[in-house]
């Protein structure tokens, strides 16, 4: 843990890597849970929980993009 967040390359990179994860997880599990509760079958529960992936993934990336102008660009 002593090398973690050496420089600000560092840290924006490990706060974009952990946008991005919660967001997938966030979001495949949001898609995912609401096929199950609409009664899809499992081939469209899975492509949903696919796609909510994808989005949440791309919605933590713009997040941590807004936080990182946010913070760094004032």
């Amino acid at each position: 843990m002593l090398l973690t967040q050496i420089g600000p390359l560092t840290t924006l990179s490990e706060a974009a890597a952990t946008a991005v994860g919660a967001g997938v997880v966030l979001g495949s599990v949001a898609l995912g849970i609401s096929g199950l509760l609409a009664r899809n079958s499992k081939r469209e529960v899975e492509h949903w929980a696919l796609l909510g992936g994808y989005a949440g993934g791309a919605a933590g990336a713009f997040l941590a993009l807004v936080d990182a102008v946010l913070r760094y660009g004032a």
